[in-house]
């Protein structure tokens, strides 16, 4: 009998509150999830990790694993350290399949829900704003290019008067440069998005930074909007990422969206 199992691997945070929202998110998958064994895990920072959280699965009776990085963009973790993860779970397991989903991208669920964000912030007259989104950052030029397709295809969902885009790490602009380039700006109010999945040490950043720009930038109003969460709408991207692993996958099926 095939047993289907997802492994939720999260990029990991040793903020409380970030990792309580990600067991919140895995809790709302699984109670959807149908006959699929859920398991959560993190690549760093905390518990379980990867490797423990493949082995569960197996041991949980799965026969089949479909492992989802649940990553915004794909850099270093999606491109080479998951795939190295499942292979090492794929020698120890070596009756279970194992594949990879992808991650998370631009997917139409992540759009609509940074737009929901965006609106419960009570966001001022359009026609002058700035919407500024701010990313996590990467190493990786495909990782950084991909969050500047995200923010053209958010702000085509729900235009200002213009947007641009920032980085809390590793990619340009900067965070304080990008700040400085909105507070510039022929703008009266600046909305900045923290296109982040759950709190942690980056959203306090971004807060500090934003409470730094009222005071340098006074003719302008601030604000920032919620970060993304664990959404309904980030749900149903999972289950519908974890449907598209590279082979088809047998056993029990995900209910649609």
């Amino acid at each position: 009998m095939r047993r289907t199992a997802l492994v939720i691997i999260g990029h990991g945070t040793r903020d409380p509150q970030g990792v309580a929202e990600f067991r919140e998110l895995v809790a709302k998958v699984a109670a959807v999830a149908g006959e699929w064994i859920v398991e959560p895990c993190f690549l760093e920072l905390a518990e379980p990790d990867v490797a423990r959280g493949l082995d569960c699965a197996v041991e949980r009776g799965a026969t089949e694993v479909v492992a989802l990085p649940l990553l915004l963009f794909a850099a270093g973790h999606a491109k080479r350290d998951v795939p190295e993860l499942l292979a090492d779970a794929s020698r120890r397991h070596p009756s279970v399949e194992f594949r990879q989903a992808p991650h998370l991208g631009c997917h139409a669920d992540l759009i609509e829900l940074s737009v929901q964000r965006y609106r419960e912030c009570g966001p001022p007259a359009a026609e002058d704003s700035l919407l500024l989104l701010i990313g996590r950052g990467s190493y990786d030029p495909t990782a950084n290019a991909e969050m500047a397709q995200f923010a053209r295809l958010r702000w085509e969902a729900e235009r200002t008067a213009w947007y641009e885009v920032g980085f809390t790490a590793m990619a340009e602009p900067a965070l304080d440069r990008a700040i400085s380039v909105a507070g510039d700006m022929p703008f009266s109010h600046v909305v900045v998005q923290p296109h982040l999945l759950f709190a942690g040490e980056l959203l306090e950043r971004i807060n500090v930074a934003v409470q730094e720009a009222a005071d340098r930038f006074p003719d302008k109003s601030w604000s920032v909007t919620p970060h993304l969460g664990p959404s309904d709408l980030l749900v149903s991207a999972v289950l519908d990422r974890a449907q598209r692993s590279p082979q088809p996958i047998g056993g029990a099926t995900l209910p649609p969206k």
